[in-house]
Parts: structure tokens; C-alpha cells; sequence
């Protein structure tokens, strides 16, 4: 009887370290104080939520980093498109979509600009209103079409559409919420 109570614990002992090493993990990176300094200001621009989680995710990412000039470049190009949306009127995203397309060039500008200190590109479609952020391998990881979503158990197509789309949303959504709040 012994016998048989020592290998019952020999073989649950062996099966939970089985279950125990066979666990992966998944850590998201950290952000630091520069880069939480970029999602401050976009969080102070009223940038919806989903914008700056997809902001967040692409900072999280390991071979990411932001230096403090960085930094201040892009929250320098956030405060210079909200300024433009401003100065034109745009309170809401209705405006934005109504605006003369030398105003939208302003503010695509800025956001370019802002993407550009981090190796991301912006592409615009006046058609649709959609902002599609990417890249240098040409991966999206970040668009304002956020309306569908994949669902299924691939979690990391979630990840990799992660991003930095809340400076592209300073200029196409976000700003026009601040002003619309401000003069409400």
C-alpha cells in the first residue's frame, strides 16, 4: 500500500512540473516614461480610448524605444494639429469630413510628421475617412477602422494590429472632440 501511495504523489508531483514548464508566457514590454509622456498628451487631446490602446500595444513592443527629443517632436506635431483643427473650426468629425482639403493636408501633415519620428508611416483615404498606420515592413499596426474586428482564438492578430494610431486620430477625430467640449 505504500508503494502504491508513493508513486500516486511520484506521478501527480511529475504531472503538475509537466503542466508547470509547459506554460508560455506572454509579458508585454514596458513603457517608458517618454512614451508615456506621447499617450499623456494623447489621452489630454481626448483621444478615444481605443486610439491610444493601439498607441500603447505598438510602445509595448520590445524593439521599440522613444527618446526624450523624440518625444517632444511628436507631442510638438500633436499640439500643432490640434492647433490647425482648431484654428479651422473642426469641433467634430463631421467638420473634419466637411473641411477644405487644404486644412485635411495640414493636419495629415502633422500626424505624418509625428509618425515619421518613429519609423511609421500614415496613409489617408479622403474617401473613407480611414487612417491606416505602418511600418517599415509595411505591417499595419494601427487604423481607424476599428469598427470590425477579427474574434476567434488567434489573439495575436489583436497584437499586431496594435498601434499608434492615436496620433493619426489627433488629426482625424480626437482634436474635434476637445473643441467640442471646450465650447460646450
Amino acid at each position: 500500500m505504500k508503494k502504491m501511495v508513493k508513486k500516486i504523489i511520484a506521478v501527480g508531483v511529475s504531472s503538475v512540473m509537466m503542466l508547470a514548464m509547459s506554460v508560455s508566457v506572454f509579458a508585454a514590454g514596458t513603457i517608458d516614461a517618454n512614451e508615456q509622456a506621447v499617450l499623456e498628451q494623447l489621452n489630454a487631446k481626448k483621444v478615444p480610448a481605443e486610439y491610444i490602446t493601439q498607441a500603447k500595444n505598438y510602445f509595448e513592443k520590445d524593439d521599440v524605444s522613444v527618446s526624450a527629443d523624440e518625444a517632444k517632436e511628436i507631442i510638438q506635431n500633436i499640439d500643432e494639429a490640434a492647433a490647425i483643427a482648431k484654428a479651422s473650426g473642426i469641433k467634430s468629425a463631421d467638420d473634419l469630413a466637411k473641411a477644405d482639403a487644404a486644412t485635411i493636408d495640414s493636419i495629415i501633415a502633422k500626424v505624418q510628421a509625428a509618425a515619421e519620428v518613429v519609423n511609421l508611416t500614415v496613409s489617408y483615404d479622403a474617401k473613407t475617412g480611414k487612417a491606416t498606420v505602418k511600418d517599415n515592413a509595411g505591417k499595419v499596426v494601427a487604423t481607424t477602422d476599428v469598427g470590425t474586428k477579427k474574434t476567434g482564438a488567434d489573439s495575436m492578430s489583436t497584437v499586431v494590429i496594435v498601434s499608434f494610431l492615436g496620433l493619426a486620430v489627433v488629426a482625424l477625430a480626437v482634436i474635434t472632440k476637445k473643441n467640442a467640449k471646450s465650447e460646450s
